[in-house]
């Protein structure tokens, strides 16, 4: 046997012979400490013993899972990570803390998006060893989690456990690199978009009713989102916590005690030509929204409003408070206003966004001009938020009418 510091030494190496002759290699964790919890009891190693590169990986491999082992044992996991070794909820918190994970690379939306459906995988299926699961065992876990949490959060969990399957691969962990590629392999159901948006009628609607309930601010931010195609964290902000060493070097900020208002729409974005130029929230800020104010009437009378000695800082600000908007009560309080201004609940504020896409592919605008009023870098995109059918199929319909009658003429 190989001594401890010779590269092939390999503690835990268990070898199976098969009834066809085939050898299979296992590592093979220590049996009193698997008595005592330790996960997972055994692991599938792949390549050749007798290729002596192979036996150099093969080895390397046992002597690191050997390695966890005894951390474990010593009771050196760390504290943000106690699950255990080789399961999903270790490969999942991982992705989660560790400072090196992609995961801290997202905006702060997406981070809670993640950690919403992490939150669920981990308490559902967390416990279960990477080693051993199957596509069968993923599509059962989708239509429980389907049934558990609807279509979407079911659907947003299997892609969820793609991404932190996918670290776990970075980590080189080999049953994260096999199951990345079962899951490869394993199809599900995207579910469907959404169908609705609301009309130019029920913008007009809500921003009556804001202004009668004491609101105006939502009535801006709402023709701000409706006519310029905004999405609502360009035109509101968000509230972050950085670090304690991040606050340190914000400087000029809008803050409100250990929070950071970032990425809202404020009057510097409006030149004196009345141009807005907003870099968007979902590029990172690498795309620029741009739009000339001068051409939307609403939009001028809406602004109009504001008394010049209030256009500094952010635009839309909470009247209550007199600093920009909670994204959480600005929610709840759009609904109440919705609700008096005649709004179904299955119509909601994100959808003003795909109402402005769709009342310009109504009023004729062509797919490239729509797609660069979006702020879209991609077409494809743009036509997912086109809603309009009914009135585009119409014009087609009567364009199409139109040249037959035309060529029975001539």
């Amino acid at each position: 046997m190989a001594s401890q510091d010779h590269e092939l030494y390999a503690p835990g190496l268990k070898r199976m012979k098969r009834h066809n002759g085939r050898i299979d290699l296992y590592w093979v964790a220590d049996e009193q400490l698997v008595k005592k919890g330790y996960t997972p009891k055994t692991v599938r190693l792949f390549g050749d013993w007798n290729n002596p590169h192979e036996a150099i990986e093969i080895a390397a491999r046992c002597r690191i899972l050997s390695a966890e082992m005894l951390e474990w044992a010593g009771g050196a996991e760390t504290s943000k990570n106690m699950h255990g070794l080789g399961t999903i909820a270790w490969v999942a918190v991982a992705f989660e803390t560790d400072e090196d994970s992609p995961y801290h690379e997202k905006r702060r939306d997406t981070q809670i998006f993640y950690s919403r459906y992490i939150k669920i995988i981990v308490a559902t299926v967390g416990k279960r060893l990477l080693s051993e699961i199957t596509g069968r065992d993923v599509r059962r876990w989708h239509k429980n989690w389907v049934d558990g949490y609807g279509e979407r959060s079911g659907y947003a969990c299997v892609q969820t456990l793609r991404r932190i399957v996918s670290y776990g691969c970075e980590l080189r962990d080999a049953n994260s690199i096999e199951l990345a590629n079962v899951l490869k392999h394993t199809e599900f159901t995207v579910p469907k978009g959404r169908k609705k948006r609301p009309t130019y009628d029920q913008i007009i609607a809500f921003r009556e009713a804001a202004v009668e309930a004491s609101r105006p601010s939502l009535a801006l931010a709402l023709t701000l989102q409706f006519d310029l195609g905004l999405r609502q964290k360009d035109v509101i902000g968000e509230w972050v916590k950085p670090k304690p060493e991040e606050r340190e070097r914000i400087k000029g900020a809008i803050t409100d005690g250990a929070w950071i208002w970032e990425w809202g729409l404020t009057w510097r974005h409006i030149d004196g030509g009345m141009i807005l130029k907003k870099p968007t929230s979902k590029s990172n800020g690498s795309e620029t929204a741009e739009h000339d104010l001068k051409l939307y009437p609403d939009m001028i009378a809406a602004l109009g409003r504001v008394p010049s000695e209030h256009r500094v800082g952010a635009i839309i600000l909470d009247e209550g408070s007199g600093k920009p908007w909670k994204k959480s009560h600005f929610s709840r309080t759009f609904r109440k206003i919705a609700r008096k201004a005649g709004w179904p609940d299955d119509v909601w504020n994100m959808d003003s966004r795909a109402g402005a896409v769709s009342e310009a592919f109504e009023a004729g605008a062509q797919a490239e001009d729509v797609m660069k009023a979006a702020s879209h870098t991609q077409l494809s995109t743009t036509m997912r938020y086109n809603r309009g059918k009914i009135v585009q199929t119409s014009r087609v319909a009567e364009l199409r009418v139109a040249r037959r009658n035309k060529d029975r003429e001539d």
